[in-house]
C-alpha cells in the first residue's frame, strides 16, 4: 500500500482545481452540519487533512476566541489561506500525536476511508477530544453508483474505486457502517446524515468527479481497469448537460466525548 498523494491525488494544478470544486460542492453540507452541532466561540478545533483549507478558514470565523489547527502532509495550499489565526501543521494522523484533551471539535473529510488504520485513528481522536467535544467524519459511500442504469458511468466509477482500494487501502463502503462504529470506539450521542446528490453533466459536481477519475487515468489504463475509449465516453457523459444520475453519497457521522462527571 502507498500513502495518499504518492502516485494518486498528487498535488498539482489539476488537483488544486479538483480541491476547489470539492470545497464549492461540499463545504455547504459540512458547515451546515457543524453549525447544527455547535462550534463555540472559544472552541479549539482540529481540521485533519485540511487540503485547500476552506473548512479550516470557516472554523476560524466561528471560533473567534479559540484556536484552529489545520493539518496535512503537504502545507502548500494551506500556506495560501489568508487567515493569520490559522495554525498550520504537517501531521500524519496515523502516527503523530496530540496531547489528550486538546480539542473541542475535530473534523476530517474524505480522509479516514483512505486509511487502513482508520479504527485506531478513530480511537486516537476520541483521546484528543475534551469532554463534551465532538468528532465529525465525512466519507463517500458507493451505493448510488452500484445501481446506475448507465453501463459506462457505473463501470468507470466502480473500477476507479477498485483502483484506489488496491493502491491506498481505501474502503468505499466503510461509510455505510461508520455511524454505528462510533459507539464501538467509545463515542456518545452519535448521529449521522447521508446526502445523495443528483449528478448532472457540466455542473461543478460532475466536474469534480470527472477530475477525480481523470487524475488516475494512466493507472486505470495501465492496470487494465478500463479502456481509453471507456474513459473518454465517461468524460463525455460528465460534460453533457442532458446526462443525469446519482453521485456517490456523502455520509456525515459524528460522536461526542462523554462530559466529565459533576462533583
Amino acid at each position: 500500500m502507498e500513502k495518499y498523494g504518492e502516485s494518486l491525488f498528487t498535488l498539482d494544478r489539476d488537483e488544486e482545481i479538483r480541491l476547489r470544486l470539492l470545497a464549492e460542492v461540499f463545504d455547504p453540507l459540512c458547515t451546515r452540519t457543524m453549525d447544527a452541532l455547535g462550534v463555540a466561540g472559544d472552541a479549539r478545533c482540529l481540521e485533519v487533512g485540511a487540503g485547500s483549507g476552506s473548512v479550516a478558514q470557516w472554523l476560524c470565523g466561528k471560533a473567534t476566541d479559540g484556536e484552529v489547527v489545520a493539518t496535512d502532509l503537504d502545507l502548500t495550499l494551506l500556506d495560501r489561506v489568508p487567515e493569520p489565526r490559522l495554525r498550520r501543521l504537517v501531521h500524519d494522523v496515523t502516527t503523530d500525536p496530540f496531547p489528550d484533551g486538546s480539542f473541542d471539535v475535530i473534523h476530517a473529510r474524505l480522509v479516514l476511508s483512505h486509511l487502513p488504520q482508520r479504527e485506531e485513528v478513530m480511537r486516537r481522536m476520541l483521546r484528543w477530544l475534551r469532554p463534551g467535544g465532538f468528532v465529525l467524519i465525512e466519507s463517500f459511500c458507493w451505493f448510488p453508483v452500484e445501481s446506475s442504469p448507465n453501463d459506462t458511468y457505473r463501470k468507470v466509477m466502480q473500477r476507479w474505486s477498485n483502483l484506489i482500494c488496491g493502491t491506498l487501502g481505501t474502503d468505499s463502503w466503510w461509510a455505510r457502517s461508520q455511524p454505528g462504529s462510533f459507539l464501538g470506539y467509545g463515542y456518545r450521542d452519535v448521529g449521522a446524515n447521508t446526502v445523495t446528490q443528483n449528478l448532472r453533466g457540466g455542473t461543478p459536481l460532475a466536474d469534480f468527479w470527472r477530475l477525480t477519475v481523470d487524475m488516475s487515468r494512466e493507472q486505470l489504463i495501465a492496470g487494465g481497469y478500463v479502456t481509453p475509449y471507456e474513459l473518454d465516453e465517461f468524460y463525455g457523459l460528465l460534460r453533457d448537460d442532458t446526462f443525469w444520475d446519482l453521485a456517490p453519497a456523502l455520509v456525515q457521522a459524528w460522536g461526542h466525548k462523554q462530559p466529565a462527571a459533576l462533583g
